[in-house]
């Protein structure tokens, strides 16, 4: 009986080799192309890898949302304010009645 050594079908599988590559992006006009610009063409691609529109997202993200601005120390919380949320019935109409 033998004991150890390969066997048929053990370990990790090979990674699938995909045989389509991706050309890039569809740029029309490269004279005046901006870092936003390339990365918003690679997530409009509907043909992109994945992987590569994943990335995209994450490099073109700082470039359209703006970051919060730092907390102020005497910018106190909404909870902090002693009438806050106490009187609505200026600001609120009141329902309408049926009949």
């Amino acid at each position: 009986m033998a004991r150890g050594g390969a066997r048929p079908g053990a370990g990790r599988k090979k990674k699938a080799q995909t045989t389509e590559e991706w050309a890039g992006p569809r740029i029309a006009d490269d004279s005046t192309l901006k870092p936003l610009d390339f990365w918003l063409a690679i997530l409009r691609d509907p043909n992109a890898p994945y992987e590569m529109r994943a990335m995209a997202a994450d490099k073109a993200g700082p470039y359209i949302h703006a970051k919060p601005a730092p907390r102020r120390d005497d910018q106190g919380d909404f909870g902090d304010m002693t009438s806050a949320g106490d009187d609505w019935s200026g600001v609120v109409p009141s329902a309408p009645m049926r009949n």
